[in-house]
C-alpha cells in the first residue's frame, strides 16, 4: 500500500503566517503512532481545524464536504475552541473531548490527538477479462542499417510521425553520431529514440484507475505481457466530499479549488504508482491508460466539471483524452503517451467503458446486465449487442458512508455477518482487527441477514423480537457495545438498493424486456468480491423474480484500461462500443419515481 498522504510531517515544524488576519492560532498534533514525533503548525485565528491539517498536508474523512452532516471527521481536541453550533451539538451527543474538525475553530493554544492512521483496503488484483489477442500499442524497435546513399528524411525513413520537438532533438543528436538504435513507439508516433550503443530501456507501462473512492494500479511489462505490481489507495479526494456531486460543487466554487482537486488526483496517482513500481522504475515507465467517472477524469485533467451536475448534464469531453503534458508530474517518463478511457455521458463514465471493454459485453449472447455498485450506479443493459445505459444516485451507503458506524473498507470494519442459529452475531473484520464500524458488503451481509432472521420487515422497519433482546437497545441492533444498526442506516440501504433496482427496471422497460428475460447479471468492481448473490437477492437489490447467475467480475475498470495498453485493437474497439449504447436519463422519465418508490420494500 501507498503510504498514507503527510504521514511523514509528523518529523518537523511548519509555520504559515497569518495571511493579513488578525491573530494566529497555534495548533500542537500528537501521533499516536510509533516513530513519529508530534507537529506544531501556525495558523491564522478562526481557521476550522480541518483546513489547519489541510495546511499540513493531512486530510481526514469527510463525506459530506465539510458540511457538518456526516460526523466522520470527529477529532479529540483540548485548548481554545469555538463553541459548538446546534448542529454539531446534536453529534457530538455523550462524546465528551471530541469536535467535528471541518465546523471547530482554533484560538490561542489547541491541541489536536490523531489516532493511527488507517489504510483503505481493496482487492488487489485485475479482474476477470474475455480473451483478446496480446500485440501492444506500445513497442521498443531495432531500427534497421541504412544505405550510405539513402537521403530520406529519418522522419521518412522511419515511416513514423515524430510527436514533440524533443523527440526530433533526440533523433538528430543520434543521428549525428550514427548511433540511433532503437525507437519507441505508440502506434505510428515515436515517442522517444534510444541510442545503439546502450541496452534500451524495458518496455513498462501503467493502467489506472481513478475511482471516486479508490485509486488502482497496474504495471504491465508489455514485451513479457505480464503483471509486475499491483497497489490501491484510497483517494485524496475524499477530504472533500465522498460522492461526485460534492468535488463538483467544490471545484465550482472557484479555480483555486479546481485546480487542487486536479493535484490532489495527480500527486494520489503519482504516490501509487511510484510505491507499485518503486521510484527507480518509475520514471522509466513509457505509457499509462487512466480508467474513471466523468467527474474525475473532469477533474484530473483540470477542466471545470460544473456542467456535469446540471441539466441537461453535458460534459465537455467524452473521448479518449491526452494527457501526455501530465507525464512528468504523475512520476512517469517525460515522453510518456498517457490517454483516458473514453466516456460515454456524463454519468456513465471511462470506467464504464472500460468495463465493458474488458468483459466484451457487445459481444456476448444473451440478455446480460452489467452493474457497478457504488455511489453512482451505473447500468448498462445488453440484448445481443444492443445496449442501453443509464445512472443511478445510490448514495454512499453502499460503501459504508451516511451510516451511524459506517466506515469505508479499512482495518477493523465489519466485512461480512451472518447469524447463528441462536441468533448472536458472527462476523468477520478487515485484517481481523477490533470491530470499529461496517464497510459496504458488511452491511449488506448485515441487511439481508437480519432480513432473513425476521428483524426487518419487508417495509424496513426495524421489530422487536425476544431472539434478539441481547443485541437490541434503543431501537437500534448492537453487533458490539460500540457497533450498532438503526433504524436510519435501514432506510439508507433502503434507498441505495430501491435505486439501483428501479434503474434496472427501467433499461428492461426500455427494451420491452421483464426481470424474467434476464439470462446474466455481472457486478463489477473490487466491492463485488465480497459480496453473496443471495444476499443481492434477499434486499431485492436485484429485482425479485430474477433466476438467472450472479457473476462477480472485480474491478473490470482496470482490467479494461490494461487491456488498452496490451491489445492494439482495443482502442478502437472501445471507441465503436461508446457510439454503440444509447443513455437513458432517468431524471427525465416521470416512471422512475414510481417505479422506485415500489422497489424501497424488501
Amino acid at each position: 500500500m501507498a503510504a498514507p498522504v503527510g504521514q511523514e510531517l509528523f518529523s518537523r515544524t511548519l509555520n504559515f503566517g497569518p495571511r493579513g488576519q488578525m491573530g494566529i492560532f497555534r495548533m500542537r498534533l500528537l501521533a499516536r503512532q510509533p516513530g513519529h514525533e508530534d507537529l506544531t503548525i501556525t495558523v491564522p485565528d478562526q481557521t476550522t481545524i480541518m483546513e489547519a491539517l489541510g495546511l499540513a498536508g493531512l486530510s481526514l474523512d469527510a463525506p459530506c464536504g465539510g458540511q457538518g452532516r456526516c460526523g466522520k471527521c470527529l477529532v479529540e481536541v483540548q485548548g481554545r475552541l469555538s463553541p459548538p453550533s446546534p448542529k454539531e451539538a446534536l453529534i457530538l451527543e455523550n462524546q465528551p473531548g471530541r469536535r467535528l474538525a471541518c465546523l471547530t475553530k482554533g484560538s490561542g493554544e489547541v491541541t489536536v490527538t490523531l489516532e493511527p492512521r488507517t489504510v483503505f483496503n481493496a482487492v488487489k488484483g485485475l479482474g476477470w477479462s474475455a480473451p483478446y489477442s496480446l500485440d501492444p500499442p506500445f513497442k521498443i524497435s531495432q531500427v534497421p542499417e541504412r544505405d550510405r546513399q539513402d537521403q530520406r528524411s529519418a522522419q521518412q525513413f522511419l515511416n513514423l510521425k515524430a510527436l514533440s520537438p524533443q523527440v526530433l532533438q533526440t533523433i538528430g543528436l543520434l543521428e549525428a553520431d550514427r548511433n540511433l538504435g532503437q525507437v519507441l513507439t505508440y502506434q505510428d508516433q515515436i515517442l522517444m529514440a534510444f541510442p545503439a550503443n546502450q541496452e534500451p530501456p524495458p518496455n513498462l507501462a501503467v493502467a489506472l484507475d481513478l475511482g471516486t473512492t479508490g485509486l488502482a494500479v497496474a504495471v504491465l511489462d508489455l514485451s513479457e505481457r505480464k503483471i509486475l505490481a499491483m497497489e490501491t489507495s484510497l483517494n485524496p479526494q475524499t477530504a472533500i466530499g465522498a460522492d461526485v456531486i460534492s468535488r463538483i460543487t467544490a471545484a465550482a466554487h472557484s479555480n483555486d479549488d479546481l485546480l487542487k482537486l486536479q493535484e490532489l488526483a495527480i500527486s494520489g496517482l503519482k504516490d501509487l504508482l511510484t510505491s507499485a513500481a518503486g521510484p527507480k522504475l518509475a520514471p522509466s515507465l513509457h505509457g499509462a491508460v487512466i480508467a474513471g467517472n466523468a467527474t474525475m477524469l473532469h477533474l484530473l485533467a483540470g477542466v471545470n466539471p460544473k456542467s456535469l451536475a446540471q441539466a441537461p448534464y453535458r460534459p465537455i469531453f467524452t473521448k479518449s483524452l491526452d494527457l501526455s503534458h501530465l507525464a512528468a508530474r504523475l512520476g512517469l517518463a517525460p515522453w510518456a503517451k498517457v490517454l483516458t478511457a473514453p466516456s460515454i455521458s456524463a454519468y456513465v463514465g471511462g470506467d464504464i467503458t472500460a468495463g465493458l471493454l474488458a468483459i466484451k459485453l457487445a459481444q456476448r449472447p444473451g440478455t446480460v446486465m452489467f452493474i457497478d455498485i457504488g455511489t453512482n450506479g451505473e447500468i448498462v443493459l445488453s440484448q445481443n449487442g444492443t445496449m442501453v445505459a443509464t445512472s443511478c444516485a445510490a448514495g454512499p451507503a453502499l460503501e459504508g458512508m451516511n451510516i451511524s458506524h459506517g466506515l469505508r473498507a479499512i482495518s477493523g470494519a465489519i466485512d461480512s455477518f451472518k447469524l447463528n442459529p441462536d441468533h448472536s452475531p458472527c462476523f468477520t473484520t478487515i485484517n481481523q482487527a477490533p470491530a470499529i464500524g461496517i464497510c459496504g458488503s458488511g452491511l449488506i451481509d448485515l441487511c439481508a441477514e437480519l432480513i432473513k432472521g425476521g428483524l426487518i420487515a419487508k417495509s424496513g422497519k426495524l421489530l422487536s423480537s425476544e431472539n434478539f433482546a441481547p443485541h437490541i437497545h434503543d431501537g437500534a441492533y448492537y453487533l458490539t457495545d460500540q457497533v450498532s444498526f438503526t433504524q436510519k442506516d435501514i432506510r439508507q440501504v433502503q434507498l441505495a438498493k430501491g435505486a439501483i433496482a428501479a434503474a434496472m427496471k427501467m433499461l428492461l422497460e426500455r427494451l420491452k424486456l421483464t426481470i424474467h428475460d434476464l439470462t446474466e447479471v455481472i457486478i463489477a468492481g473490487s466491492f463485488g468480491y465480497h459480496l453473496r448473490a443471495e444476499n443481492l437477492l434477499t434486499l431485492k437489490l436485484i429485482p425479485a423474480g430474477y433466476q438467472g447467475p450472479v457473476t462477480f467480475v472485480g474491478n473490470s475498470s482496470l482490467t479494461g484500461a490494461a487491456r488498452l495498453l496490451l491489445d492494439s485493437s482495443a482502442q478502437e474497439e472501445i471507441d465503436q462500443l461508446t457510439a454503440q449504447v444509447e443513455v437513458i436519463e432517468l431524471g427525465f422519465d416521470p416512471k422512475f419515481q414510481e417505479t422506485f418508490l415500489a422497489e424501497l420494500s424488501f
